[in-house]
Parts: structure tokens; sequence; C-alpha cells
């Protein structure tokens, strides 16, 4: 990436031609999924096997989804599925639909409720300081910035204020959902 290249390097081809490092890119919508079940504990990597259908239920990887017109599943469809209309063809749209997909599906609750519990059980910590580093290690494989980290906490204080929100795995799973919505989950760098 551009933040660690060396100075040296940026002057010489700033615009990436020599391609010394990859280009951005979005996730395909299949490693969004299973990316999430995954993080969760909840992927059935299972090899092989008939195509299942594609419904909210199923936990198999997304590769063994049956592709039909008339049955499709509406968290990958909102993040550019394959289209079987147009011989598989995939186009890339970044759309507002999609964060809300990630913040608001029951794929996306759910999951998110898993990988909540699963880090406070292995922290073994109530400080949100150690639960925001870990959610930060877990699902975008790097550490908070100090920002990051100073504003994090205060959504954890402002959190545990409101009447709303029951409890501290509640609190705990909702910033889970907001960390899956960061740019960095869903962009292969």
């Amino acid at each position: 990436s551009t933040a660690t290249a060396s100075p040296d390097t940026l002057t010489r081809d700033p615009n990436n031609e020599l391609l010394w490092r990859m280009n951005s890119r979005r996730m395909e919508s299949q490693v969004i999924r299973d990316s999430v079940l995954l993080l969760a504990g909840k992927l059935d990597a299972t090899m092989g096997g008939p195509s299942i259908n594609p419904g909210a239920e199923a936990r198999r990887r997304s590769i063994y989804f049956k592709h039909s017109r008339d049955e499709k599943n509406s968290f990958l469809e909102m993040f550019d599925n394959a289209d079987i209309l147009q011989c598989y063809r995939r186009s890339e749209s970044i759309i507002p639909q999609q964060a809300l997909a990630l913040s608001n599906s029951r794929l996306s609750i759910e999951m998110s409720n898993q990988i909540a519990k699963k880090l406070h059980q292995k922290i073994n910590s109530n400080k949100a300081r150690d639960f925001i580093k870990a959610t930060f290690a877990l699902i975008l494989t790097r550490p908070p910035s100090d920002l990051e980290t100073t504003v994090c906490e205060k959504y954890f204080i402002q959190m545990e204020k409101l009447d709303q929100v029951s409890s501290p795995d509640q609190i705990r799973s909702r910033f889970v959902q907001a960390i899956l919505n960061h740019n960095d989950f869903i962009t292969i760098r």
C-alpha cells in the first residue's frame, strides 16, 4: 500500500503504472458473505456435494448456492452477485444499500452477535479498549489508530447511557456490526 511505500517508490511511480502494489478492489458478494460467516465461526466449509438453495439459514460456502432467476439470496444480490442472464458477469457498484445490508440484514445481525460473544470470551475482559483492539484485529486484521480507539471508546460510553440498549452484549454486538461496515473489511488491498 502507499502508506508503507518508500518515498522513492512513490516519486518514481505515483500512479502505480509498474504495478508495485495491488490496486484496491471490492470483495465479491460471495466472499463478503462467507467472510462474515467465517468470522462468526458458522461457515460450513464442507467440500463438494450438491448445490443448495440460497436461503437465509444456509451456512455452506456461497459457491454451492443454486443460481436461478427465481431463487436469489438478497444479501448476495445487494453486493453485485454474478448475473446468470449475462453469462455470470459481475458488475461493480457502491451504493448505500450495501452499507444497510451489512448493518441491518439478518445475516449481519446474527453473525455480529456470534462474533461479539466469541471475542468477549476470548479476551476475557470487560474493558472497552480490549474489545476494540480484539475486534479490529479479527475483522480488519490491523490495530486501531489512536483516533479510532478514542472514537470507539466514546461510542461505548454513549451506548451505556442509552435506555434502549439492554446489555453490554448488545453494545458489543452493535460495535461489531459497525466494524463489519468499515471499508477496510470489504476492500482487498
